[in-house]
């Protein structure tokens, strides 16, 4: 006879077992941050929507005070923090992304605004992936393409508890046809200082995002046209939820790319610097995802923009419109680095700008 112990321990493996290969549902305090996306039409006319989602559990105030030793530490090395800085809410808000507590094998289900009238609404319900070690979880999902109009949709977790807020995320419908934007963020359209080591993390973490002169201006003047925007950027995930108030307040929606990042596997000052091949790989995702388009691809000269722009433009020759790179101080502007990196391109198909006011929108 088996004891009732052992029957309870065989229960009780049972369903961790279940849990690990269908996932644990979420619990009453863990976090979901959805990241905006791009879908697109497919083959066979229906919308291909890919859903981002981040599950993680904020640490408590007396963690938080704490911080990690590890990127303290490091963060003092690079420069002088002061303990009125290290205390500071500015500071604790955009660090506490770093030190949250990532949730793995969490399963989550969404329902989804219907794309037909608000008369006639039918929302689907859709279970996404689990989630990796780092929180995040992708999922591509179909919907029928009751519109080919440009419009966001949006969806939301469904939750067994009663949450203090509802965890929603949006996707943007982009059609087959029409005029895109790539842009980088930091000193592009944000001021970083990415080649000032110390300026950067000051910049990141310490000082309030500002804008890079006349951009919001210039963008919301090609949003004015119909320009669909796609933001990639070599930043961690973490700093998505600061990020989204400035760009909300300064910029066209669009669809983000940044780079995954744990802090107990790398530096976070060597990972703040750009990653060539990481944009690369995620602008032509993007562009083979919208082979009708036409791209204006912008970026600026403090690391390898105009290199990595220059071997796009090599691939997709049909499909970029024109590469702006807007000049960064103290950075290489020599004659010789955009001759040689442009070499074999025709002359107006890439522009340096001192001042964004140098060019059109048309």
């Amino acid at each position: 006879m088996i004891s009732s112990f052992v029957k309870r321990a065989i229960s009780g493996l049972f369903i961790l077992g279940s849990s690990v290969i269908s996932g644990s549902p979420l619990k009453s305090d863990e976090t979901v941050v959805f990241f905006p996306t791009s879908a697109y039409l497919n083959s066979q006319l229906q919308w291909e929507v890919p859903i981002h989602q981040w599950v993680f559990e904020k640490e408590d105030q007396s963690i938080l005070r704490k911080l990690t030793h590890k990127l303290l530490t490091e963060l003092a090395e690079t420069l002088d923090i002061s303990e009125e800085e290290a205390n500071s809410e500015l500071f604790k808000n955009k660090v506490m992304w770093f030190i949250v507590d990532n949730e793995r094998n969490k399963k989550l289900d969404i329902i989804v605004e219907s794309l037909t009238s608000k008369t006639d609404k039918q929302d689907s319900v859709h279970t996404l992936n689990t989630s990796a070690a780092n929180g995040h979880a992708r999922t591509t999902i179909k919907l029928p393409s009751s519109s080919t109009q440009s419009e966001w949709i949006k969806y939301r977790a469904i939750t067994e508890h009663k949450a203090s807020q509802e965890f929603i995320g949006q996707s943007q419908l982009i059609p087959r046809t029409g005029l895109s934007v790539i842009s980088d963020i930091d000193d592009t359209i944000k001021i970083s200082e990415v080649l000032d080591k110390k300026a950067l993390i000051r910049n990141t973490f310490l000082e309030e995002y500002r804008t890079t002169p006349n951009m919001p201006e210039y963008y919301k003047e090609l949003e004015k046209q119909g320009a669909y925007f796609h933001y990639v950027s070599a930043s961690p995930w973490q700093i998505y939820p600061s990020l989204k108030p400035f760009m909300d307040k300064h910029y066209p929606q669009g669809s983000y790319s940044l780079r995954n990042f744990r802090l107990k596997d790398s530096s976070i000052i060597k990972f703040l610097q750009s990653s060539k091949e990481y944009k690369l790989e995620n602008i032509r995702s993007i562009l083979k995802k919208y082979p009708a388009h036409r791209f204006i691809l912008i970026g600026d000269s403090g690391e390898h923009d105009p290199e990595i722009y220059a071997q796009i433009y090599q691939e997709f020759s049909e499909n970029i419109q024109q590469i702006l790179i807007r000049a960064v101080p103290d950075s290489v502007l020599s004659e010789a680095r955009f001759q040689t990196t442009f070499a074999g391109l025709p002359k107006d198909s890439w522009k340096i700008l001192k001042d964004i006011k140098d060019t059109d929108t048309n």
